[in-house]
């Protein structure tokens, strides 16, 4: 079969390798669609979390993991799934023609239903990441939220926080490309910012106001209650550290920040923000089977718009065009390949 390739930084090629081998507790897919995700991007210019994010083959990995396709063959042991099945899947290897791997609903696959298409079904995996941070950060009626990175997982968190319609008071989005500023906007987001043109705190303050701290009634905070991190740290990216703007923007005691995105290296942190204003910090990584089932009823009924946040289509042989273009955070949103 074809599969994209992974040899090293920024070396994908598009290959012929063997069929992945069914076993019988595997189902056997023929992807119809495939993104790349940021920590993909990682894994393309640094090397970074290669072992988690590639099928590993005797010379190279297929990376690949938030996929959909049919299924065309079923192990002897699976059950409550056929042959002909539309399945959207979060396993490695989906950057192929084809992938198998156990059926393990809401964990490795879940079935779409019709109303669903096969682009959408793609993007399944990373709205379940965007849902679980955002139901971390407990989100409430009235409150001011800002959101780091409007990527796929920043852009689902906007779009989360609007479909859950807790009655938050502002949606702030920040990001350095303008395109993506405007999916923001268009998703969900009360507000944006570009990060690469004006400073966030000084934007935040002027959009939701201010608020004394306790202890030192003479200085002022942003009356932001929620900061979703949804970018970690980038190495080539200039602008300040996001966990640490977070946490200079924080209201006291109830301000809260869940970090999703994944860093590039260790980075210096001053914590001094942290403890005197009392905040609290969430750590958010992956989904849970009931996030995968709620971002599907999201899909679904429509309470979410998935295929408008898919900026470019490529086909398996132009999957190193396909990394390239998803790495251009001014030209792109949302990359898939499509075998």
């Amino acid at each position: 079969m074809k599969a994209a390739v992974f040899h090293g930084p920024m070396d994908i090629k598009t290959e012929e390798v063997e069929n992945p081998k069914m076993r019988d507790n595997r189902i056997l897919v023929n992807v119809k669609a495939c993104g790349i995700c940021g920590s993909d991007l990682h894994m393309y210019k640094l090397n970074l979390y290669t072992d988690i994010l590639c099928w590993r083959l005797d010379n190279g990995g297929i990376p690949g993991h938030e996929f959909s396709g049919e299924v065309v063959e079923v192990g002897s042991k699976v059950q409550d799934i056929n042959v002909g099945d539309r399945v959207a899947a979060m396993f490695l290897g989906g950057m192929a023609e084809y992938a198998a791997f156990p059926p393990l609903p809401g964990r490795t696959m879940a079935k779409l239903p019709p109303e669903v298409s096969y682009e959408e079904g793609a993007t399944l995996e990373p709205l379940a990441n965007s849902l679980h941070a955002t139901l971390k950060g407990n989100p409430a009626k009235g409150e001011n939220a800002v959101v780091f990175g409007a990527g796929i997982i920043g852009l689902g968190v906007v779009q989360c926080l609007k479909a859950l319609d807790v009655g938050l008071n502002k949606i702030i989005a920040v990001d350095v490309s303008d395109l993506r500023l405007e999916a923001a906007k268009r998703m969900g987001a009360d507000e944006i910012i570009n990060a690469a043109v004006d400073d966030p705190y000084e934007k935040v303050m002027e959009m939701v106001g201010s608020v004394p701290l306790m202890f030192q009634p003479k200085q002022f905070t942003p009356a932001v209650d929620i900061v979703y991190d949804c970018v970690g740290y980038i190495k080539d990216r200039p602008e300040p550290l996001v966990i640490q703007k977070a946490l200079e923007m924080l209201r006291e005691i109830t301000g809260r920040m869940v970090v999703h995105g994944l860093f590039e290296e260790t980075v210096p942190l001053d914590l001094e923000p942290m403890v005197i204003k009392q905040i609290d910090i969430l750590g958010s990584f992956g989904f849970t089977p009931p996030d995968v089932e709620q971002s599907l009823e999201m899909i679904q009924t429509k309470k979410v718009d998935r295929l408008g946040l898919i900026s470019h289509e490529f086909t398996l042989d132009q999957a190193k065009e396909a990394f390239d273009t998803q790495s251009k955070v001014e030209e792109s949103v949302k990359v898939l390949v499509k075998p």
